[in-house]
Order: structure tokens, then C-alpha cells, then sequence
């Protein structure tokens, strides 16, 4: 199960190693659609890339300093720097897969 954090949390998880950030909400039907992707990826990158949500409805000042307008936003970043391109609304397992050996 992927861990769910807050603005200050965020601030924190991005600073070490690879991680994938999901904007994301529980009414967004694109965003369910992709919740059981993401689970499959981040048992297959185990050890390698760190996943997280980010509550689109309660974080948003997190929401707006990144510009998140549409959902489900995926965000990847290494050692704090954001990385590669944002994959904004993806619709198959394989682009977010594609994205994320990208960057590692």
C-alpha cells in the first residue's frame, strides 16, 4: 500500500534517492484507475524507487506551488530534483514503467 503525505512530508521523502509523487483523489475516477498499477510497480521497483500519494483536495498549496491542474499527476525526482517529464493523466501500466526506468 502506497503511503499517503503531507506538504512537509513531501519535503522530505523527495531529498534521498528516487521517488515517484501520484496527485491524486478518491473521486477521480482516472486516478483509481491507475491506483492498481502503481501498486504492481512499486513491489516491482522494491529497494530502488519510493512511492507516495498526495491528497490533490488537502494539500494545496503543495498543489498549487507545483502547478498540479490535472489528476492523476505522477512527479519523479532523484535526490530532490525533479526529473524526466510529468506523466499527467497516463493511461497504461507500460508508459508509467517506461517513465520510471527513465529516470533511475
Amino acid at each position: 500500500m502506497i503511503e499517503s503525505i503531507d506538504t512537509a512530508q513531501f519535503n522530505e521523502v523527495i531529498k534521498q534517492g528516487c521517488v515517484v509523487v501520484d496527485f491524486t483523489a478518491p473521486w477521480c475516477p482516472d486516478c483509481r484507475h491507475i491506483d492498481p498499477m502503481l501498486d504492481i510497480l512499486e513491489k516491482e521497483f522494491a529497494g530502488k524507487v519510493s512511492f507516495y500519494k498526495v491528497s490533490f483536495d488537502t494539500q494545496t498549496d503543495l498543489k498549487n506551488t507545483l502547478n498540479i491542474r490535472k489528476i492523476p499527476t505522477l512527479i519523479f525526482y532523484r535526490n530532490g530534483e525533479e526529473v524526466g517529464e510529468r506523466l499527467i493523466e497516463p493511461r497504461s501500466i507500460d508508459d508509467i514503467k517506461n517513465a520510471i526506468n527513465a529516470f533511475i
